[in-house]
């Protein structure tokens, strides 16, 4: 008699357990199905920008210093001086040229040690409250400097550059 009483319970585990295999079976439209709610989420959430990060990024200004009839790309934000990298904070002028931003120090020291063996010997580490580190080769108050130490960066085939760099950073603190 208890062999017939749980007859109808291993008949719906047995059931379940069909059904559960069958029902999750991945497929290209499950996939595909995934993919688009990422993406759908992901385009939602860039209008967002929740992250403390984000908004560091989007304090940044951008703008751009025109000198000799050329636009040189302009970037305005708070920084700091790195110790022992190069400048002392007291020295940092209104313009930089920046060649390298990374988010490893170790990194932005290779860099930097890379540019002074190759004949920039003024080549200095600063950085943001990311903290993003950014390798300068030149830093001045005028724009007439900073716009040939552009060009001589631009210029420069041993040095590999991409987009957005090279641009000018002005620290924030020097900009009012």
């Amino acid at each position: 008699m208890n062999r017939f009483r749980m007859l109808p319970f291993a008949g719906g585990l047995f059931i379940a357990g069909l059904v559960a295999l069958t029902g999750c079976k991945t497929s290209e439209a499950n996939y595909r199905q995934a993919y688009e709610t990422a993406v759908t989420q992901r385009q939602d959430a860039a209008g967002l920008d929740s992250t403390i990060y984000s908004r560091i990024r989007n304090s940044a200004k951008t703008s751009s210093l025109v000198v000799d009839g050329d636009s040189l790309p302009v970037r305005t934000e708070y920084i700091g001086v790195t110790e022992g990298e190069g400048i002392a904070r007291t020295d940092l002028r209104r313009y930089n040229v920046v060649v390298g931003q990374f988010k490893q120090i170790f990194n932005a020291r290779q860099m930097r040690s890379r540019l002074i063996d190759n004949g920039y010997e003024g080549a200095f580490i600063v950085h943001t409250r990311e903290p993003l580190y950014y390798v300068v080769t030149a830093t001045s108050d005028t724009p007439a400097d900073i716009y040939e130490a552009w060009k001589r960066v631009s210029g420069d085939k041993g040095i590999v550059l991409r987009a957005p760099l090279p641009f000018i950073l002005c620290p924030a603190h020097l900009s009012r």
